[in-house]
């Protein structure tokens, strides 16, 4: 009998250039999908606005998107028992506002340069280095929680700003009988997403938040 052939091993497969330029960019391609998503940016946050109010009457949100002390809890935020420090910490005698205030004119000067402003350095009578979430309610001192606020503009100002923050204050710590306590991170949420709607919904009324003596 004739033996049958022996069958040759195969080759290995030849790509043509044409198919291995195509196999390339479309490994090209998956890569910089990937990277796009990895280092993809998140959408900027949207400003508030209300009709008939300057855009100035809110912080830049790039700039100011407010700071809060997590270990404040709703209790601790009423007591005397702080003690000064970056952030306070418990164990002294004074309010927590007291204990965290020490912003220097270094910063105030810089929080006016990044808004592109000038300190006018007139003892506060124009502007208000605000902090988006007061030391009150458990706010931070530090310069991603300041704005300079404006406190000769008509509205709301600088002042109608004081006067909701004293409001959410006793909502938080000494609400008026009948009425429930306000969360402390809901008074923290509400000035830091839109103080203006936070004005609207606690300030409905002049009783809600009288005027001060500097209005």
């Amino acid at each position: 009998m004739t033996e049958a052939p022996k069958r040759r091993p195969p080759g290995p497969v030849t790509l043509s250039p044409l198919t291995l330029a195509l196999i390339l960019i479309v490994l090209a391609l998956a890569l910089i999908a990937v990277w796009m998503v990895v280092h993809q940016k998140p959408a900027a946050p949207v400003a508030p606005s209300e009709a008939g109010l300057p855009a100035t009457t809110w912080p830049n949100r790039a700039l100011t998107p407010g700071a809060i002390d997590p270990a404040v809890s709703d209790g601790a935020i009423c007591a005397h028992d702080w003690a000064p420090g970056d952030p306070p910490q418990e164990g002294g005698d004074m309010t927590y506002s007291k204990a965290a205030r020490h912003t220097s004119s270094h910063v105030k000067d810089a929080v006016f340069a990044e808004y592109n402003l000038t300190n006018p350095h007139d003892g506060g009578q124009s502007w208000e280095i605000d902090h988006l979430v007061p030391l009150s309610l458990g706010g931070r001192d530090v310069q991603e929680n300041l704005w300079p606020e404006s406190r000769t503009g008509d509205g709301l100002n600088a002042w109608a700003k004081d006067r909701l923050e004293f409001r959410l204050y006793r909502m938080v710590c000494d609400p008026p009988p009948g009425t429930q306590r306000l969360p402390l991170t809901e008074a923290q949420t509400a000035l830091r997403t839109d103080w203006v709607a936070a004005y609207r919904k606690y300030c409905a009324s002049e009783a809600d938040c009288p005027a001060f003596g500097g209005d």
